[in-house]
């Protein structure tokens, strides 16, 4: 057994135990997991005779009921290399043997199914044991079926550092970073760390994706927010608003949300996501992050005072990107709205809804959507909303290539990056400033 990745849709082994860009806890634990799957011992049988002179015996798989049917194998650990790693077998195959031949009687397919489990239940603690308390939880996983040995996990936490600068103009435009995200303070003084960094709290879904090359993904999450603050410094391209709104599709648990809200950069950011799971995350990295909520009311003597947190306010919703862009396309037909209201004369509770947000002024779209790429009425959103600025991220070059060609009468581009997070693959991730483009002066 040996690992591969996919390439042109075939799997292209990769001639080593581990993945070489991954974060060096999960390189370790690929090496260990491998050496314990391939591991062989010797089973002697004697044909039930203790007088015999011939001796047989033969080489099996110390562990061949976890081997049985294993399709792929998902690791999520922390950027930061310490605390939780999780390891997920992937089963092709139901994990239980159990017999649903209609000849066989209930009792004996339950006691046929309990056998089978408790097989591989004993296999899969002894694997764990011998991961030598590398692995924080160890998941056995088939359609409709799941086993957890070791902690139970539903999230693992992470932290990342942003690095707020304050630039002028001329600094931006020079090509000055504004922002820098940092996996530690290794090197930071007490002073500077005080000033400049600020932390931002992620609890990931143990059963979603997360990049496992971070030096590629610190690289574009700083790419990207620089190019935000750069249009938030340039805010006079033809955008009029007192207010300045971000819509993200595809937000996914917030890996982009939380570090653009603790920027600052926006007034409001509203997220979007389809899957449940993800919501529920996005909506705890918020709190996490002091991102709920604009303001903070404090009592004091004088009564009840606001004070400004620096963090942008994101509204999280459930629901799918196509449907979200058909309406707000048909708000737009119906009335559009020349100013954003502003939050001294709306309610939070009125904010938190979803026909609030469909009536708003976006200046910028961010969609980060799979690799199929952008729907068409997400294409029709981009081309007659509100939006003067898209950042797309793409990890499908095909469907990215058709979506520009759509947009490129309406947008032009800035600027982009491509960001290789699986070597030896086709897979690349693309990230690219899009500008819409100026009436021509007459």
């Amino acid at each position: 057994m040996q690992y591969a990745m996919r390439c042109c849709k075939e799997a292209v082994p990769l001639q080593t135990d581990y993945f070489p860009v991954a974060t060096p806890r999960i390189q370790k634990v690929m090496k260990l997991v491998m050496k314990c799957l391939n591991h062989r011992q010797t089973l002697v049988i004697d044909n039930q005779n203790p007088t015999a002179e011939k001796v047989h015996w033969y080489m099996h798989y110390k562990y061949e009921c976890i081997r049985k049917n294993l399709s792929s194998i998902s690791f999520v650990a922390l950027w930061r290399d310490d605390l939780d790693c999780v390891v997920t077998f992937n089963y092709s195959q139901p994990l239980y043997d159990c017999d649903n031949d209609d000849d066989v009687t209930m009792d004996a397919a339950s006691t046929v199914c309990d056998n089978s489990r408790t097989k591989l239940l004993s296999q899969a603690a002894e694997f764990f044991r011998d991961c030598n308390d590398s692995i924080s939880s160890l998941i056995l996983r088939s359609k409709h079926l799941k086993e957890t040995i070791g902690r139970p996990l539903l999230y693992i936490e992470d932290v990342l550092y942003l690095r707020r600068m304050h630039m002028s103009r001329v600094d931006v435009v020079s090509g000055v970073d504004a922002f820098k995200v940092c996996l530690d303070l290794d090197g930071v003084d007490d002073n500077e760390h005080g000033q400049n960094y600020v932390p931002i709290f992620y609890s990931k879904p143990i059963d979603a994706f997360h990049h496992p090359n971070r030096n590629t993904m610190l690289q574009a999450l700083n790419w990207m927010m620089n190019r935000l603050k750069a249009i938030g410094m340039n805010s006079d391209d033809g955008c009029k608003r007192c207010v300045h709104n971000m819509l993200e599709m595809y937000c996914g648990c917030g890996a982009h949300t939380m570090a653009i809200a603790k920027s600052n950069i926006f007034d409001s950011i509203v997220a979007i996501e389809l899957d449940q799971r993800l919501v529920d995350a996005c909506i705890v990295n918020c709190k996490r992050n002091g991102c709920f909520s604009m303001t903070k009311e404090d009592s004091g003597t004088h009564g009840a005072t606001t004070t400004v947190v620096e963090t942008t306010p994101v509204y999280v919703f459930l629901g799918d990107a196509s449907e979200w862009a058909k309406k707000i396309v048909l708000k737009n037909k119906n009335k559009r709205q020349q100013q954003t209201e502003t939050s001294n004369t709306v309610s939070n509770n009125y904010k938190s809804s979803k026909s609030y947000w469909y009536n708003q002024y976006y200046h910028v779209l961010l969609v980060d959507p799979p690799r199929m790429g952008l729907g068409e009425d997400v294409i029709n959103l981009a081309i007659h909303g509100s939006f003067e600025h898209i950042i797309y991220v793409s990890c499908g070059r095909r469907a990215l290539i058709r979506d520009l060609k759509l947009l490129r009468e309406t947008f032009d581009i800035v600027d982009l990056v491509i960001t290789d997070l699986f070597p030896r693959t086709d897979s690349v991730e693309t990230i690219l400033h899009l500008r819409r483009k100026q009436p021509p002066q007459t």
